[in-house]
């Protein structure tokens, strides 16, 4: 596990708005890492109102929630959380494959930032130590969803900015163009230019 988290500052903003859906499986390291979502983000001044929290039964179930949300428009980011602890069986990797995917496809296609808060482990020690220890998983998940929220808030202005300019340049052409002068009158006004009746015609 890599110790080596982002440095970028955060700053703080009041007008974002945060979506979480979290499991309800492995429920006392999830509900800890709601805990450490929410706090982080009311520190960073985002008000309650502006965080919605939608539970789920398992981490399964995370990308679908996730996806409606994202489509609702009311939020700048999707937080998805869950805990996945590795069994006797390889399906801890199967649902941590698949729901990776789908949260990024999500991402991809409602072009609204989604967080992985997914944490995979192959027993309950690791999960604690990720969970509840020193390197506080629900800290730095909400620390990259305020991030990715304010760039993708920037970057959505600057696609609009390109459209309006763009819808400027085709008004423009349009009017503008009813101007130009067509091939027959083009001619008239070269020979007018170059003929002796032109007072500003030079020999």
């Amino acid at each position: 596990m890599s110790k080596n988290k982002p440095t970028n500052k955060i700053e703080a903003r009041s007008d974002l708005r945060f979506a979480i859906v979290a499991s309800r499986y492995n429920e006392k390291h999830v509900d800890y890492l709601i805990d450490r979502v929410q706090a982080r983000l009311r520190e960073k001044k985002i008000p309650a109102s502006a965080i919605t929290l939608t539970r789920v039964p398992g981490a399964n179930e995370l990308p679908y929630v996730a996806s409606m949300l994202a489509l609702t428009g009311d939020c700048d980011c999707v937080i998805a959380l869950g805990v996945v602890i590795a069994g006797d069986t390889p399906h801890h990797e199967i649902i941590a494959n698949a729901t990776a995917c789908e949260l990024q496809r999500i991402a991809v296609d409602t072009q609204v930032p989604v967080i992985n808060g997914i944490i995979v482990t192959l027993n309950e020690a690791q999960a604690d130590a990720r969970v509840f220890g020193e390197h506080d998983r629900g800290t730095e998940f909400a620390n990259a969803a305020l991030e990715m929220a304010m760039l993708g808030n920037r970057l959505a202005d600057y696609l609009e900015q390109l459209d309006r300019n763009d819808m400027e340049r085709e008004r423009n052409e349009e009017i503008f163009g009813s101007f130009s002068l067509d091939d027959e009158e083009a001619d008239d006004e070269d020979d007018f230019f170059g003929s002796s009746d032109n007072p500003y015609h030079k020999n």
